[in-house]
C-alpha cells in the first residue's frame, strides 16, 4: 500500500490546511500575471477579493479527503489558467459581471429597432 506522502492524501487535517494555503499564496501571486496576460478588464484587487470568497466558500470544511479533493481541483484550475488551457471565459464565470460584459449587455439591448421605437416617442 501507498502510504499518505507519496499518495498526495493528507493524513491530518494540519497537513490538509498547510497544503489549502500554499495554493491559496500560489494564487494571490499568480492573479496580477494572469489578469495581466489574459487581458481581464478586472481589477487586481477585485480578482483578489474574489479569490479570499471562493476559498472562504469551503472554510467549515472538515474532511480531510475533502479537502484534499479541493487542492488538488484548485491546483488543476491554478495550472489552467497559468498554461491559457482555460479561455477568458472560463475565468468570467468567476466574477459577477465585468465592465465588458456590462457594455455588451447595453449594446445587445440597443439594437436598431429599439432605438427606432425609442425616436418615435
Amino acid at each position: 500500500t501507498k502510504d499518505s506522502k507519496s499518495s498526495g492524501i493528507n493524513a491530518e487535517y494540519g497537513e490538509a490546511r498547510k497544503g489549502v494555503l500554499a495554493l491559496y499564496r500560489d494564487f494571490y501571486r499568480e492573479m496580477p500575471w494572469t489578469c495581466r496576460s489574459h487581458l481581464l478588464d478586472t481589477p487586481i484587487a477585485v480578482a483578489r477579493q474574489k479569490l479570499k470568497d471562493e476559498f472562504l466558500k469551503n472554510k467549515d470544511v472538515t474532511d480531510v479527503r475533502i479537502i484534499d479533493m479541493h487542492v488538488v481541483k484548485g491546483r488543476m484550475t491554478l495550472e489552467e489558467f497559468h498554461n491559457f488551457w482555460a479561455q477568458n471565459y472560463n475565468m468570467y464565470n468567476y466574477f459577477d459581471s465585468t465592465d465588458t460584459q456590462k457594455r455588451k449587455a447595453t449594446e445587445k439591448n440597443n439594437t436598431f429597432m429599439d432605438n427606432f421605437y425609442k425616436s418615435s416617442d
